[in-house]
This record gives structure tokens, sequence and C-alpha cells, in this order.
């Protein structure tokens, strides 16, 4: 016969490992939290980091745009008033046989006048919105120190857009540089030919952004291109379409995206709608 003793003993026995597992089920939970708090916390402070990085940057961007519209289509106009200057000095010259005053002038031209530099921000001024003006101007100067060719287009002058989170927007603008930037690296070791070309555009309300680069070869279909993780770079994770793809999904009825290889370049378009289209239409 069982002595109530042993009962006893096993009664506590089972107390003390239900105990145990609740006492150990809530360390775990308890670690679990504390775990995520500090991952939220980290993330917190790196996308603080990451903003205050973004604002500075867009602080002395804006600062250069200003600077930008101050000058730009004033040295145009030199420019021009200058050359007409120089040719009619050239044709005085040439009719006197100072065949040396010619040299020297055109010699002076070449010095003072960068012809590629005087177009690395083409149509920059055009662009009214501090956010989208300073991205172009960080990218196209990324384009120039690279030495690769390229062109960017603003007609007409866009002075409001389509209302939206401008963060998400240069995001996607940033990431469309770097890719056609990072293309055109891999096709200089290729020995291709290396070009660029993007534009802003507006019309009927709303905004388009498109680029374009050069390409040496075929290039994976649209689905495999969004695939996170899908690179022909060397040393790159391959998140650059896939995180367009991500931000975009968050604004599938207002922004419409389209890219792909065609003709020996790699096409990139992306459209802004007003957020009342749906009731327009």
């Amino acid at each position: 016969m069982v002595s109530v003793q042993f009962i006893l003993a096993i009664g506590v026995f089972f107390f003390l490992l239900i105990f145990q597992a609740i006492f150990l089920a809530v360390i775990y939970r308890e670690i679990v939290h504390i775990q995520r708090q500090l991952l939220d916390q980290q993330k917190q402070e790196a996308l603080a980091q990451q903003k205050q990085l973004l604002v500075k940057e867009n602080e002395q961007l804006k600062e250069y745009a200003d600077y930008l519209d101050r000058n730009e289509d004033e040295l145009r106009r030199f420019k021009h008033d200058y050359q007409n200057i120089l040719l009619s000095l050239k044709v005085s010259a040439e009719k006197g046989g100072s065949q040396a005053l010619v040299e020297e002038l055109e010699k002076y031209t070449s010095s003072q006048f960068d012809q590629k530099a005087l177009r690395k921000y083409p149509d920059v001024n055009h662009v009214k919105i501090p956010e989208l003006k300073s991205i172009a101007i960080a990218k196209l100067a990324k384009l120039y120190n690279e030495k690769i060719d390229y062109s960017f287009g603003c007609e007409p002058e866009i002075s409001q857009i389509p209302q939206t989170n401008l963060l998400d927007l240069v995001r996607i603008i940033g990431i469309a540089f770097d890719n056609a930037i990072e293309a055109s690296q891999q096709l200089e070791a290729l020995g291709g030919q290396r070009r660029v070309e993007a534009m802003y555009y507006q019309e009927g309300g709303d905004f388009e952004f498109m680029i374009r680069n050069r390409i040496g070869g075929p290039v994976a279909d649209s689905d495999q291109l969004a695939q996170a993780g899908y690179t022909t770079k060397e040393e790159h994770a391959g998140l650059g379409l896939a995180n367009v793809k991500e931000i975009v999904s968050q604004h599938d009825e207002q922004m419409l995206l389209d890219y792909g290889p065609e003709d020996g370049w790699f096409n990139f378009s992306l459209t802004l709608l007003p957020e009342n289209v749906e009731e327009e239409i």
C-alpha cells in the first residue's frame, strides 16, 4: 500500500516541476522582450543617425543648389556673350595678320571654359523642390566624378508634385541612379561605351522620373531582377530593385513602376499619380 508520505513527495515533485516550467517560461519571455527592446532601440538609433545625416546632407546640397540657381543662367549668358566677343576679336586679328593673337585667344578660351563642367548640372535649376533637387545634384556629381557620359533634363519647371512621402520617392530615385552608375562601372570593365540619361517630367498633375543606362549584354527578366539577393555585380547584396518594389508596394495606388532592358539600354520609369486620380476617372 502506497504511503501518504510517498504521495506527498510525488505531489511536491510535480509542483516543483510545474513551478520550474512556469518560471523558465517567464524568464524566456522576459529575455525575448528585452532582446526586442534592444533591437528596436538599435534600429531607432540607426534611423536617427541616418536621418541626421540626410538632413545635414540635404542642407548642404540645398545651399549649393541655391547657389546654382543664382549663377547658372547668368553663367550661360556670359559664356554666350564672351564667345561672340571672342569671335569678333578673332576676325579682327585674322584681318590684321596677327596669328599669335588668335592662338592666344583660343588658348585662353580653352583654359577658362571647361565645356563639360558647364554642363555638370543641366536643368537642375528648373527643379524647385529641395528634396528632388538635392538627390539630382548628388547623383549628377557622382556621374561627373566617375567620368560617365550623362544627360539630365527637367522641362517644364517643377515646383509642385502630387502629395507623397518624399523620403520614399528620394530613396527610389537614389537607388535607380546608383544601379545605373554601378552598371556603367561594370560596362567599363567590359570595354563598353557608358551613358546614363535621366529626366524629371511633369504633365497633367503627375510626376515622372525616368532613367536609362547602356548595358553590354543579356539581362535577366524583370521578375528575376526584382528578387532580393539577385545581382550580377561583385560584392553587391542585390537589394536595389527589390527595395524599390517594396517601397512602391506601399504606394501601389499612387506609384507606377516599369523597368527592363530594351535595345542595349536598361530603362527605369516611375510615375507618381495624384491621390484623387481614381475619383477623377
